[in-house]
């Protein structure tokens, strides 16, 4: 005898029954808008993203036994850009001290774990949580405990102390690290699914988005490192997109000419580099030409 399975906008199907049916688990899906960005140093790792889906990651952890931090993650492996003055900054001290936030729209977590122990807590934490999903009855459909998909997935850089730097600031910055199928760090590698032509009149960027089936472009302008820079963090073909507004911004703001771009060894872009005047008006020009912008400074 076989048991009635439904199939999704369909009529019920006859399958064979089995003592337990293990299905793939999405969990909890975000909106389209919503997205976390993930931070591997060299023993630490930061998180920043959208409140709920950073308490999603925290709630892993913490069943997995990991006490987040409350301050952001220092990471000691980059330093200062050389250009323009350094006031705001203690030279004596070995590594820069956290500061007083004033603009963000992202929730930070850090950890001190380096990036295989990081993932492996995450899982742990799935399998901790996993009575949550226990079937009823106990012959129920069998969800096997995953780290959830926007996490697995989600846009990854490693702090790398040597990456080549194209500019004026010095080299070693962040590198683009993105997932493999099973969530595992892919060394190389880009989402196909970005432009890869420059956008510079409004609502283009929205537009070719749609295009090839995504549905924000993003981009994140992250003050991670000290107090005088920021980093522009997004997919390597969106980088060479910011890079062109940069070039074009640079015609009347001269803080734009001091951008830097960060290298992996395949020569892929994983980051820029640029002085913090610059911040406000990249991020208004990149939201006037339908970006999602995502700030921490």
């Amino acid at each position: 005898m076989s048991t009635p399975q439904t199939t999704c906008g369909g009529a019920p199907s006859a399958r064979p029954a089995r003592p337990f049916e293990v299905i793939s688990v999405l969990g909890s899906q975000p909106a389209p808008c919503e997205r976390v960005y993930v931070f591997h140093g060299s023993a630490s790792t930061q998180l920043l993203g959208t409140d709920r889906l950073v308490t999603a990651a925290q709630k892993l952890l913490a069943a997995a036994g990991v006490d987040p931090h409350v301050s952001p993650a220092i990471h000691t492996d980059i330093v200062a850009r050389p250009y323009t003055n350094e006031a705001l900054q203690d030279p004596i001290l070995d590594a820069p001290s956290p500061w007083v936030r004033s603009h963000t729209s992202v929730t930070e977590l850090s950890v001190q774990l380096p990036a295989q122990m990081f993932w492996d807590r995450l899982n742990a934490g799935s399998w901790a949580t996993w009575s949550e999903q226990w079937p009823s009855p106990a012959d129920g459909p069998m969800f096997p405990p995953s780290v959830p998909d926007w996490l697995a997935h989600a846009p990854r850089w490693e702090l790398d102390p040597l990456a080549p730097a194209l500019g004026p600031a010095a080299p070693g910055g962040w590198i683009w690290a993105p997932a493999s199928s099973d969530g595992s760090t892919e060394a190389g590698g880009s989402e196909a699914s970005a432009p890869s032509s420059p956008s510079r009149a409004s609502g283009v960027a929205w537009d070719e988005a749609h295009e090839t089936g995504e549905q924000y472009p993003w981009v994140g302008l992250f003050q991670l490192t000290d107090v005088e820079s920021f980093w522009v963090l997004t997919t390597p073909e969106r980088l060479d997109q910011v890079v062109a507004l940069c070039e074009e911004l640079s015609g009347t703001h001269s803080a734009f000419s001091w951008l830097t771009g960060y290298f992996d060894p395949m020569d892929v872009l994983g980051s820029l580099r640029l002085p913090m005047e610059c911040a406000a008006e990249l991020e208004y020009a990149l939201t006037e030409r339908g970006y999602s912008v995502d700030v921490w400074w």
